[in-house]
């Protein structure tokens, strides 16, 4: 009898050994801080008494585990904000911290290049022959289209013989320089680019007043630059037009996207990682150097 009690005795005293060396060791204590590329974003966390980490980062991504993970975030064009939260788990208990982050937009470079000055990247452009349609409109403040509805279908370039413009690539780099490769031997150019700078023809159709060049030469050092909010004022045979608060895409030594003219920088409407809808101003040979005409076209990104 007097064993069992001494064992009970023994046993209820470990307990509250156990008990008061659980109750002496401190509870953990959690903060983070970030560092923002981007979407790319470092966490680092600042943390005493633990022996886990647990990181949920807020859209939805499975839980982390690491001391300081690194987590890319989707980017849209509007900056949003992300709670993230941190609990830390020791001997002495748990703790759980949560901070807003805000995820920046992203910006036009990187729909338009796929990279950024931190990570230099390039995106290869093409005419999207599949597109709903391309329409020529008049360089006037409305665009107002010049091809009835019928008309404007995928692939209409090729029904009047400027199919080849659909292989030529324009390559846009996060540094600010442009390559463009002729895929199908020249370039889409206006004709009366063609005709006023004595440039050889492959194929041409005048009613839209464009043409497919037979050979193609990008000078060296070609550069672009994103204008956003821009109002850009044209001058055109009927008179300079503005477009107000527009994007657009500028170009120095040769550079263009879609269509070689005597106008170096062109309307960008819209842009995500996949599609680009430009406005190309071109002139007309009825109407000499200045831009008479217009091309709503739809470009595609490609690997």
């Amino acid at each position: 009898m007097k064993k069992n009690v001494k064992l009970a005795s023994l046993f209820f005293l470990g307990l509250f050994l156990f008990a008061a060396c659980k109750k002496d060791i401190p509870a953990p204590t959690a903060s983070f801080t970030v560092v923002m590329d981007g979407g790319v974003v470092t966490f680092i966390a600042e943390v005493t008494n633990d022996s886990k980490y647990e990181w949920d980062f807020g859209d939805g991504s499975y839980i982390n585990t690491l001391h300081a993970p690194v987590h890319t975030y989707s980017q849209i064009d509007v900056p949003v904000d992300i709670v993230v939260s941190l609990t830390i788990k020791g001997p002495g208990g748990e703790v759980t911290v949560k901070n807003t982050i805000t995820i920046p937009a992203k910006t036009k470079m990187e729909y338009l290049t796929g990279g950024k000055p931190s990570a230099p990247n390039s995106r290869k452009w093409r005419l999207n022959q599949k597109a709903a349609f391309l329409d020529v409109t008049l360089a006037d403040a409305n665009l107002t289209s010049q091809i009835p509805d019928a008309y404007k279908i995928g692939g209409i370039l090729a029904s009047v013989g400027l199919s080849k413009a659909y292989l030529d690539e324009f390559v846009f780099k996060s540094d600010g320089t442009l390559t463009i490769n002729s895929k199908g031997g020249g370039v889409l150019a206006s004709l009366a680019y063609c005709l006023g700078n004595g440039i050889p023809l492959a194929s041409y159709y005048a009613d839209l007043g464009l043409a497919y060049t037979k050979s193609f030469s990008l000078p060296a050092g070609a550069t672009f630059a994103i204008n956003e909010g821009k109002n850009y004022t044209i001058g055109t045979p009927l008179g300079d037009v503005t477009y107000p608060k527009v994007m657009t895409l500028s170009f120095t030594n040769g550079g263009f996207l879609g269509l070689q003219d005597f106008t170096s920088e062109c309307i960008i409407k819209k842009i995500t990682d996949t599609e680009m809808n430009a406005i190309l101003f071109y002139a007309h040979p009825s109407y000499g150097a200045k831009p008479m005409l217009a091309l709503n076209v739809t470009f595609e990104a490609i690997k």
